[in-house]
C-alpha cells in the first residue's frame, strides 16, 4: 500500500474537511459511520489523482483544487449509497448521499465539465453495482449465471469514478477523448483497477465466501473448476475456497496475471515517468503486492 507523503496527507486533509461540515449537524451515532466511509485509501487516491497528474497535464491550482473536492464528494456519495444498500448504514443517511452528489454535480458544472460524461460513468457504476447484487447468493451456491456478469469489464465500470476524476482533468486540460494521451491513460487506469481488485479479492475472500459476495477472483476460480469437470455448473462457497487453499497452480496464475497488469502499466507509462513519480509509485507498490497472493489470508479461509 503506497504510503502519502507528509504534503500529500495535508492535502488530503484540507479537502475532506470541508466535507465535514455537512455532517456536523447529525448525532454522533450516525456522524461516526459516515466518517468511516470516508477514511478510505481510495478516496484518498481519487482526491490526489489531479495533484499526481497536473505535472504531466496542468492545472491552474484552484481547478485543480475544486476537482479534486468535485471527485471526493462524489465519491463520497457513491460509498454512502452502496453502504446503506449493503445494510452498513442506517437508511438515514440516504438523504446525505443525494445531496452529495448534487454538490459533485454542481461543482463539476462549474468548472464547465460536460455532465454527460458524469451521467454515463454514473449509469456505468450503477449497472455493475446491480450486477454485483445479482451475484449474490444467500444459500451458499452461485448459479453460472450468477458468475458470468463479473467479468473484467465489469470490475472496471464499478470503478468508474475513478476515470471519472481522470476524464474531467484531461478535459480541463484540453486534451480530447481520442487524444493518445487519454487513451494511453484509460488503458493504464483500467488496467490498474483490475491489479488492485485482484488483490483486493484475494485480500478478502474469506469474508466473500461466508457472505455470498462473488467478485472477479471467485468467477476466475469457478472457470478454473469448470474447465477441469467440463461443464459449468452451480458451485458452492466452500468449494471455491477449497479449491484456492489446495490449487497452488490456480495462486500462481493470479500472481501472473496481477504481475502482467502491473507491468502493462508500467509499459505504457514507461514515457511520462519523469512527470508522474507519485503515479508510478503507486503502481510499484501494487506489484508488490503480487508475492503475497499466493500464501494471503490461506489461515482464515473456511474449509
Amino acid at each position: 500500500m503506497l504510503q502519502l507523503l507528509p504534503s500529500e496527507e495535508d492535502y488530503w486533509q484540507s479537502v475532506s474537511a470541508q466535507l465535514m461540515t455537512l455532517i456536523e449537524p447529525l448525532p454522533p451515532t450516525l456522524r461516526q459511520p459516515l466518517v468511516q466511509v470516508l477514511d478510505n485509501s481510495i478516496h484518498r487516491l481519487l482526491t490526489l489523482w489531479p495533484v499526481w497528474l497536473s505535472s504531466l497535464i496542468p492545472l491552474p491550482t484552484s481547478s485543480r483544487d475544486r476537482l479534486a473536492l468535485a471527485t471526493l464528494c462524489g465519491g463520497w456519495a457513491a460509498a454512502i449509497r452502496d453502504a446503506c444498500l449493503d445494510g452498513e448504514l442506517t437508511h438515514l443517511a440516504a438523504p446525505l448521499s443525494r445531496a452529495l452528489w448534487r454538490r459533485a454535480w454542481y461543482m463539476f458544472g462549474t468548472l464547465g465539465i460536460d455532465l454527460r460524461l458524469l451521467l454515463e460513468l454514473e449509469q456505468r457504476m450503477v449497472a455493475a453495482y446491480r450486477k454485483e447484487l445479482a451475484a449474490r447468493t444467500a444459500t451458499g451456491c452461485w448459479q453460472p449465471a450468477q458468475l458470468r456478469l463479473l467479468t473484467a469489464r465489469w470490475v472496471c465500470d464499478r470503478a468508474a469514478g475513478w476515470h471519472a476524476v481522470q476524464r474531467a482533468h484531461l478535459m480541463l486540460a484540453g486534451v480530447l477523448p481520442d487524444h493518445p494521451l487519454t487513451l494511453t491513460l484509460t488503458n493504464a487506469l483500467d488496467a490498474l483497477i483490475l491489479a488492485r481488485q485482484l488483490g483486493d479479492d484475494v485480500s478478502d475472500l474469506a469474508d466473500d465466501v461466508r457472505a455470498g459476495r462473488a467478485g472477479w477472483l471467485i468467477r476466475l476460480i469457478a472457470e478454473e473448476i469448470w474447465r477441469a469437470e467440463g461443464k459449468a455448473t452451480p458451485i458452492e462457497g466452500q468449494r471455491i475456497a477449497g479449491r484456492w487453499l489446495l490449487d497452488t497452480t490456480l495462486r500462481q496464475k493470479v500472481v501472473h496475471i496481477h504481475a502482467t497488469l502491473c507491468q502493462y502499466v508500467m509499459q505504457v507509462l514507461q514515457p511520462y515517468t519523469g512527470y508522474i513519480p507519485r503515479l508510478i509509485d503507486l503502481v510499484s507498490s501494487e506489484r508488490d503486492v503480487g508475492p503475497m497472493i499466493p500464501t494471503m489470508n490461506l489461515l482464515v479461509l473456511p474449509h
